[in-house]
């Protein structure tokens, strides 16, 4: 079960672009293992023994953000109800109210709930984006480098500021009309670190560069493309990332390098978090190149196949050493 669930959580996540989360319920006849509650995932349940009996209520919250356990006598009559059996498939949204109990008669009941699109909203980008848009437009824009109003910290009521807010936020969006540029950062990091890697199997050897060496009339192309991220942070004015999750082991095959966060504890809370707190969580791995690489990368990462000669860079040294720093990283293959 656990290698499949792998597979068909690694492939939702390419699909989504987003982590996908499962968990296996096993409830014995005449039990019910949740109150009436909605959380902050998308959901889909694959019932996999036995019959579990479902009802479904309308929202009080649409698409939540939280989980919430809600009163029976606040939600009303079910919207839908019925029995899942084996290979049936269930999706609700965020914020469906919902309960299920395993009827009597029925020894127990075992189902797999996958869950994704947590923190995953537009709310969500742009918390990640804005900080980059600000710091972008403040180079062009002196309106936002002019000093807040004297003692404005000290208010309690900062009404006043208001209208000065919303015509600084029109500058913002005026900018990004003309830029057509919102760089998420924290977002495609998080990402790209607690992803599941790629489903090759549990006896595959640790993955390391292989084939020919990249040449300057070599034809190459991306690996594993969905899971590489090409990110240029507000943090880094000169500078392109291209990202990869820092490592994955599966039964002590090391997948991607050297760190540890593993596909048997993915999405589930370990030492990572600890480490987290204390702001020492791990950092993404990757390569960096200068800005004028970012063209380069974007031939490689929107072409089926590329030829090293026709990358878009000033030299041959540049495209050869571009090529091959991918290839290092086990990033391309030569065709």
């Amino acid at each position: 079960l656990k290698e499949e669930l792998w597979k068909i959580q690694e492939k939702l996540e390419c699909y989504f672009g987003s982590l996908v989360g499962s968990n296996v319920y096993i409830t014995p006849q005449g039990s019910q293992g949740l109150p009436p509650h909605y959380d902050d995932v998308e959901v889909f349940i694959l019932q996999l023994e036995g019959e579990k009996h479902w009802r479904l209520y309308k929202p009080t919250v649409y698409l939540a953000r939280e989980y919430n356990v809600e009163p029976e006598d606040k939600i009303g009559n079910p919207s839908h109800e019925f029995i899942l059996k084996p290979g049936d498939l269930l999706y609700f949204p965020r914020g469906t109210i919902h309960q299920a109990d395993t009827p009597l008669g029925i020894s127990y009941s075992t189902h797999v709930t996958i869950s994704t699109y947590q923190n995953n909203s537009w709310g969500d980008f742009l918390l990640d984006a804005i900080p980059g848009l600000v710091f972008a437009t403040a180079k062009a824009e002196v309106a936002l480098r002019r000093s807040i109003p004297r003692q404005m910290l000290m208010q309690v009521d900062v009404g006043d500021s208001t209208k000065k807010l919303s015509s600084l936020l029109r500058r913002l969006a005026d900018h990004l009309e003309n830029s057509r540029e919102l760089r998420s950062s924290d977002m495609k990091k998080d990402f790209i670190m607690h992803r599941l890697p790629p489903c090759l199997g549990p006896d595959s050897d640790t993955l390391t560069p292989g084939g020919k060496l990249p040449k300057l009339d070599s034809k190459i192309r991306l690996q594993f493309r969905d899971h590489t991220v090409i990110t240029v942070g507000p943090e880094q004015e000169s500078s392109v990332s291209i990202m990869k999750p820092p490592s994955y082991a599966w039964g002590g095959s090391v997948w991607w390098g050297l760190g540890s966060n593993r596909r048997d504890t993915h999405m589930m809370g370990t030492e990572d978090d600890a480490t987290r707190e204390e702001g020492t969580a791990q950092q993404p791995q990757g390569l960096r190149f200068p800005l004028s690489y970012l063209e380069a990368l974007k031939q490689i990462w929107s072409g089926s196949t590329v030829h090293v000669k026709e990358l878009n860079l000033t030299s041959d040294e540049e495209k050869e050493n571009l090529a091959l720093s991918l290839w290092t990283e086990c990033l391309i293959e030569v065709i």
